[in-house]
């Protein structure tokens, strides 16, 4: 049975992040960039996505300095990845806070968007 993503730790919301991307790696073809989350709220945590040649692999805490941070609210960041908030949105209302290149933290929304996650996830 299929969880639905309010079910889902921090932790395993990543997990099936990861594999939802790699197993379609279309939209992040030519994408190559680290993005950081900085997640807190009910759930916290630091993780990088590591963006590279078609396939993302994400891990937990700091590793490398990122191409950008975006520091949200757990509850944003679920919204954030099914498409219910937009990430311009959440920036002009302070949702979400992005340090580093401002490029890439829109293109994860686009990336988002083609992906077109939904519940349940």
């Amino acid at each position: 049975m299929v969880k639905a993503i309010k079910e889902y730790s921090l932790a395993d919301l990543m997990e099936r992040i990861e594999e939802i991307f790699n197993q379609n790696p279309g939209p992040i073809n030519g994408f190559n960039a680290v993005v950081q989350y900085d997640v807190y709220g009910e759930e916290k945590g630091t993780y990088q996505h590591f963006f590279k040649n078609g396939n993302l692999t994400i891990k937990k805490g700091v590793e490398t300095t990122p191409t950008c941070t975006m520091q949200l609210s757990y509850d944003n960041f679920k919204k954030f990845v099914l498409g219910k908030q937009s990430g311009t949105m959440a920036l002009l209302t302070g949702r979400v806070r992005v340090l580093g290149n401002l490029s890439t933290a829109m293109r994860i929304e686009t990336i988002l968007r083609r992906y077109n996650i939904r519940e349940p996830f």
